[in-house]
């Protein structure tokens, strides 16, 4: 995916990404061994964080708004009612600014600790951005 496709066309994939990412996250939650559930969900944990903050610029710009970071899209989410629980994803904001110490396995069990609550934040963007799009088309 490039920056330079049709701005429909690249909504619908980086929906499609953060779904299928969303998906693998609560798949990753459910594993039983758990050193690699850790890290599978903590890197989907990223990914989804890395996708929902583009696709919420991309909704953004849409609508005219300007969010180059992704305290700005997020913020937007919010705005536009596309994220429900603010609470969740100030946390998701903070835990994703630590995430570069995840070598420190306080931290990494910290972040563990809150994925179940950030798979059910990112879940309902999945479907906000989703009922979104059916309206818009």
């Amino acid at each position: 995916m490039t920056e330079s496709e049709p701005e429909p066309e690249r909504f619908d994939l980086l929906l499609a990404d953060l779904k299928r990412v969303v998906d693998r996250l609560a798949l990753a939650l459910r594993r039983n061994d758990q050193e690699f559930a850790a890290d599978s969900a903590l890197l989907h944990f990223n990914l989804a964080f890395e996708v929902s903050w583009k696709l919420l610029k991309l909704d953004a710009a849409r609508a005219g708004v300007v969010a180059p970071t992704p305290r700005a899209a997020f913020r937007h989410g919010l705005q536009a009612g596309l994220i429900t629980d603010e609470a969740a994803f100030e946390r998701i904001l903070r835990q994703r600014n630590d995430a570069v110490h995840l070598y420190r396995a306080s931290m990494a069990q910290a972040l563990l600790h809150e994925l179940p609550a950030f798979h059910t934040a990112f879940a309902g963007l999945v479907a906000s951005l989703g009922a979104r799009r059916r309206v818009d088309e």
